[in-house]
């Protein structure tokens, strides 16, 4: 299979999954070279990089190159062309990160040389504005709607310093305190509490353990909707309303995603907690339905994401 016209968002999703599906499916030592050559690319382009992080990127690069002939071994590095496998590794990409370190000791971090801020401005000052415009005169619309977004920001900025203080400040003469004396140093602690309660998420953090534990607790028929929301162990599961994949056929979810015990594994889950379960159970051992047991549906939802807990 080959991704064409990949964006960024897309590059995030295989990043995130991209070392589970791989685990297991081929030699161990691939997957630790994939590993430490991602953890490379995160540690590299951190915000912030303090010595302790250099010698971390350092162990990750080395770790790659001590793991990276079993690419080559099971026939991952090949030609664009031909499709021969190469026995070599004179890419230019990998070069440059043996520079990676040294750049950083020498300039800081190098994601401040990154074009990704310059080329999202385009998205924030251009294509936002321009979607709630009539269409016309993009010119004075667009500086319209960044001169109210910037209105509304400063309006907030505002409120967040109004908010963070309870007790008046009075005004005193510069360099004295209340009591007249000098100051030769000042207490940061309240300028950071105004910074914190400015900068940090306001967004509640959902605690999906309450959740599924309100919902077992529901009488019969109050919940509206089939819950979304699961304990299993220590962990709790939240899946969103809207499956990736609705009504899919079950020989269909078989084929697509090589399970060939689904039907079996349904079946013995079936047997154990019912048509209308909501608990998780631990999967393996020997399968006790037969293949071709008889299941009362014949489709499935299917998620590609789920929020773990």
């Amino acid at each position: 299979m080959k991704l064409k016209q990949v964006g960024g968002r897309v590059q995030r999703d295989v990043q995130r999954y991209i070392i589970v599906v791989i685990a297991g499916a081929t030699d161990l030592d691939v997957i630790i070279a994939i590993r430490a050559l991602m953890e490379f690319r995160y540690l590299s382009q951190a915000t912030a990089i303090t010595s302790m992080t250099c010698n971390k990127i350092r162990a990750s690069l080395q770790e790659f190159h001590d793991h990276k002939d079993a690419l080559i071994e099971n026939g991952f590095r090949c030609g664009e062309k031909m499709k021969h496998v190469l026995k070599h590794w004179h890419i230019p990409k990998l070069e440059l990160m043996q520079s990676v370190v040294p750049s950083v000791e020498r300039v800081s971090s190098i994601l401040q040389w990154s074009a990704d801020t310059t080329e999202h401005a385009h998205i924030e000052v251009i294509k936002d504005p321009a979607s709630t415009t009539n269409n016309h005169n993009y010119d004075s619309q667009i500086c319209q709607c960044l001169d109210c977004y910037e209105k509304c920001q400063l309006f907030d900025t505002a409120l967040a310093l109004h908010g963070s203080t309870t007790e008046s400040i009075p005004v005193l003469p510069v360099g004295q305190d209340a009591n007249g004396n000098d100051l030769d140093t000042y207490d940061g602690d309240e300028c950071r509490n105004v910074l914190d309660d400015i900068w940090t998420l306001k967004r509640k953090v959902t605690n999906f353990f309450d959740v599924a534990a309100q919902l077992l607790a529901a009488l019969p028929g109050s919940v509206p909707r089939l819950p979304h929301t699961f304990i299993a162990g220590s962990t709790a599961i939240h899946l969103n309303y809207d499956p990736s994949l609705k009504c899919i056929p079950i020989d269909t979810v078989v084929e697509q995603f090589s399970l060939p015990d689904l039907h079996g594994a349904l079946g013995d889950y079936l047997n154990r907690e019912g048509n209308i379960a909501q608990n998780f159970h631990t999967f393996g051992g020997q399968r006790r339905s037969p293949p071709d047991v008889h299941l009362p549906f014949k489709e499935l939802d299917v998620w590609y994401k789920v929020h773990l807990q």
